[in-house]
């Protein structure tokens, strides 16, 4: 059966997710791309990654052109080159022997052949001094370059920045026909094409809409302001007329050169550089299921070992929490909720399985003194220098101005496997110390049962066996208490609570089962030794 439609793929972290697979379009003519957005928002920078990401990998002997009203070529060039490293392509680049003002052109040695990319300064009448002569590089002007490239060879992709500069002239009316003319001719010669614009005022008739380019995909990008004198990027699709994409509004930041990407999670971590986006955590849940095909991993049919003797003892009749169920830990202050997390992750540890701990209460040195100090998981955890096994991975979460969806993406990126670094595996069993309140460490997060409740959905997806910790007030299993345990309830497969008996002259903790799926259990509390191996 014949193809109908291609797709363009950006290569930009999270915005072809978001896209469902990247830019969709008619395989008989090209994509055509409108970016939007205030200044400052990083239009140019998005438009300059996209082209040069495909300039990077072009096909041999494909010319790639880029037109600015605002940046000459030389800046372009060093801005890739010194700010982004040429996004870590490992493309070597040269740059040609210039031969006219105003125009650089690069040569890239790809995976396919060689590929140009030619940087033009475009100069309006408009924006000359009247003592130059012959330097007006218009609308028509580059209408007429594009059909001299072609002459010479395949063109694939033309982005134009900023088209709003090049209508301020008198002419306008005749230059809107002329640019309309462009967007026209790229898609009849099957050239993709990009057009940056400015937001303009509504009542601004000299800008041609979005609707005049027949647009196949606008991006509009902003500032949001999410907290108290403090403004997060945003992107959203307001159009993608031949796709399915993923709707609402997705941050997204802006990486440098210097970047080193490593396991942790935070605002100046990131992949590489260049632009990440970061779908909101509802759409990064219709992900999930979508690549599933909605096909939910069923949980195992076994109990697993839940690394403390007295919490396995809770359940009886051979039954227990099993493999993809999810488990919290309702812990009063001073319960020692790390040490049982670290118990159940060695547990796995101690089977094979890879595992992840995230903390927001313990760094990873107190990780590391906790884990020395207990014999049984020094022996697990730690290799004989002290430090942590390959297969136990540790991650303490800094207080930090982040997204809920750049929150979500890294952890789900960190439990596949993390990075794309040599040896990096999923891991099996997640521990997350603690969840309460996570608004204080992350004030951009807001909705927070839902966030947890869609992280729970997604590791279950990837076959991830979670169990959250979360801090309930002294005395909430007194009677009379206020704790209201219902969201708790209703969001996982296992409840359980960890107390001081004020009861127990030995003052021993407590632990009792509120909930468990499939499972029995006793209905009594009984006593948690927490030296009990």
């Amino acid at each position: 059966m014949r193809r109908v439609f291609a797709y363009l793929k950006t290569g930009i972290d999270g915005l072809d997710g978001v896209l469902a697979g990247g830019i969709r379009y008619p395989d008989d003519s090209g994509a055509f791309v409108c970016i939007g957005g205030g200044p400052g928002t990083g239009k140019t920078l998005l438009a300059l990654e996209i082209i040069s990401r495909a300039f990077l990998d072009g096909h041999d002997g494909t010319t790639w052109l880029y037109y600015s009203v605002e940046h000459s070529p030389e800046s372009i060039q060093k801005k890739l080159e010194s700010d982004f490293d040429w996004f870590r392509s490992g493309s070597k680049i040269t740059t040609l022997p210039r031969e006219v003002p105003g125009k650089l052109v690069l040569e890239a040695v790809t995976r396919h052949g060689t590929s140009r990319m030619i940087l033009t300064q475009a100069r309006p009448a408009a924006l000359q001094r009247k003592s130059e002569r012959g330097t007006t590089v218009d609308i028509e002007w580059i209408l007429a370059e594009i059909k001299n490239h072609q002459l010479a060879g395949p063109v694939a992709m033309v982005c134009v920045d900023n088209v709003g500069l090049l209508l301020t002239d008198l002419e306008y009316f005749e230059k809107r026909v002329a640019l309309l003319e462009v967007r026209r001719q790229l898609l009849d010669n099957k050239i993709h094409g990009i057009f940056v614009m400015e937001d303009a005022h509504p009542r601004d008739l000299r800008l041609p809409s979005a609707e005049e380019f027949s647009t196949d995909l606008m991006l509009h990008l902003s500032f949001r302001e999410e907290a108290t004198d403090f403004k997060v990027r945003a992107l959203e699709i307001l159009k993608a007329r031949h796709q399915y994409y993923y709707r609402g509004i997705h941050h997204f930041s802006i990486a440098g050169r210097g970047i080193t990407r490593d396991i942790y999670l935070g605002a100046r971590n990131e992949r590489g550089p260049g632009i990440h986006v970061y779908p909101s955590v509802a759409a990064q849940l219709s992900m999930a299921r979508d690549q599933a095909q909605f096909t939910v991993p069923r949980r195992g049919e076994t109990p697993i070992d839940l690394g403390h003797p007295d919490l396995n003892r809770a359940f009886v009749d051979g039954t227990g929490p099993a493999a993809l169920s999810s488990t919290v830990l309702l812990c009063e202050p001073g319960m020692r909720p790390t040490y049982l997390a670290l118990r159940f992750l060695a547990a796995g540890l101690q089977k094979g399985e890879r595992v992840l701990l995230v903390s927001t209460r313990e760094d990873r040195d107190a990780i590391r003194r906790i884990c020395l100090r207990e014999e049984g998981l020094r022996a697990t955890c730690l290799l004989p220098d002290g430090n942590f096994r390959p297969d136990f991975r540790v991650l303490y979460l800094h207080p930090e101005f982040i997204s809920p969806g750049k929150f979500t993406w890294d952890l789900i990126r960190l439990v596949e496997g993390g990075h794309g670094n040599v040896g990096d595996l999923p891991v099996t069993r997640f521990a997350f110390d603690n969840v309460a309140r996570l608004q204080d460490r992350f004030p951009l997060i807001r909705e927070q049962k839902f966030l947890i409740a869609a992280l729970l959905d997604m590791l279950r997806y990837r076959g991830v066996t979670p169990l959250m910790i979360d801090v309930m007030p002294p005395g909430a299993t007194a009677a009379g208490s206020e704790f209201d345990a219902s969201s708790y309830l209703t969001g996982y497969d296992n409840v359980l609570q960890i107390f001081a008996q004020t009861n127990d002259p030995a003052m021993r903790a407590g632990v009792r089962v509120l909930k468990s799926v499939g499972n029995e259990y006793l209905s009594d509390t009984i006593a948690l030794d927490w030296r009990r191996s």
